[in-house]
């Protein structure tokens, strides 16, 4: 799995990186523009190696970089869980933390 998030990362961005971690498992099931999905993504956290960003015309409509406490809401999918998570690992828990959601 994480020879797949290194290729797809260089991929999709134009960065190499390497694995540090999984922060979790997800499963996303919905409609959106009428077609119906059921998937399970992962989320990792990477080290970035080098490279230059750069976004897949063809998949990607919007590419912006932020801080945690600039972040636009809501995300797509379960990507702010995804965050919340991270954060959790982190250590996150202090007053200048990021508030995602109603649920962090």
């Amino acid at each position: 799995m994480e020879e797949t998030v290194v290729r797809e990362v260089k991929e999709e961005t134009g960065l190499d990186v390497s694995v540090l971690m999984r922060v979790g498992e997800y499963h996303e099931a919905g409609i959106q523009d009428g077609v119906e999905y059921d998937y399970y993504p992962a989320c990792f956290l990477v080290k970035v190696l080098g490279g230059e960003v750069r976004k897949q015309e063809s998949e990607i409509q919007e590419a912006r970089s932020f801080s945690f406490w600039s972040m636009p809401e809501p995300l797509a999918f379960e990507h702010t869980k995804m965050v919340r998570d991270y954060l959790a690992i982190r250590g996150a828990h202090s007053e200048n933390r990021p508030r995602l959601g109603k649920t962090l």
